[in-house]
């Protein structure tokens, strides 16, 4: 791919370059149509979102350093940009290990990120991580202290789209995020 890039852009004299990039903004949308396209194969087309890229499924048991080493390997391929990440819990009384984390990630792969929860509950003032439920067959945010599913009252931070958001998303997303699992 990077040669085809290198062709157009000797024809064109506009510079092409792939982006090694998770994409989470149309994973909901493709996911949806593969399974219009090829129908719900399960471990395949089954969920509501795709893994794109060279990333590692989320729901893959994998620890940091070894999804950082595997991901590494690609991202040589994607010299217009690319990111991976590891999902970690809070790791305030840990700084030693986010300083190990931080220390391969300088030594090992172009670029990553540690992706941890921030939520709070404005009704109870819970300071943790807000859940996902399921309540009729939808996902929805849930506060584990108090109940409250008042999205206007909940403040929830996730990665998504390569940065930290504080929104709320749509059930492939929401069903994305609640599959990831920790890397530490």
């Amino acid at each position: 791919m990077n040669d085809k890039c290198a062709e157009w852009k000797a024809e064109s004299d506009i510079d092409f370059s792939l982006y090694g990039t998770p994409l989470e903004s149309t994973t909901y949308k493709f996911a949806k149509c593969l399974q219009r396209r090829f129908g719900v194969i399960p471990g395949i087309t089954d969920k509501g979102y795709i893994t794109n890229s060279y990333h590692v499924h989320v729901s893959e048991e994998i620890d940091a350093f070894t999804k950082l080493k595997f991901e590494s390997a690609f991202q040589q391929l994607s010299p217009g940009g690319a990111i991976s990440y590891v999902e970690v819990p809070d790791m305030q009384d840990n700084l030693q290990a986010v300083i190990r984390v931080l220390q391969y990630i300088y030594d090992n792969i172009m670029y990553a990120e540690l992706n941890t929860k921030s939520d709070y509950c404005q009704a109870c003032g819970f300071d943790g991580e807000i859940q996902i439920v399921e309540d009729d067959g939808k996902l929805v945010w849930e506060c584990p202290k108090c109940g409250n599913r008042d999205q206007d009252k909940l403040n929830v931070a996730r990665r998504t789209c390569g940065y930290i958001g504080t929104q709320f998303w749509n059930q492939g997303r929401t069903e994305e995020i609640r599959d990831r699992v920790l890397h530490l």
